[in-house]
């Protein structure tokens, strides 16, 4: 059975560097967030985990689990 109480939280950025954030997101699970991306929940997974290197629009954002 799955937690019920984790809030995922999604900050986006203007650039690499991460100094401009431009937008912060709030989603119950990290199937919500790979919607959000258009991309894959194992793609969304493994970057979280640090498992892949950020490329594409990972690059862009970070991903915390509260």
């Amino acid at each position: 059975m799955g937690r019920t109480n984790t809030l995922w939280i999604l900050n986006i950025y203007y650039n690499k560097e991460k100094s401009e954030k431009i937008k912060t997101i709030e989603t119950d699970t990290l199937k919500d967030l790979a919607y959000l991306l258009n991309c894959e929940l194992y793609d969304v997974s493994n970057f979280y985990h640090k498992i892949t290197k950020p490329k594409g629009i990972f690059e862009l954002i970070t991903i915390e689990k509260l």
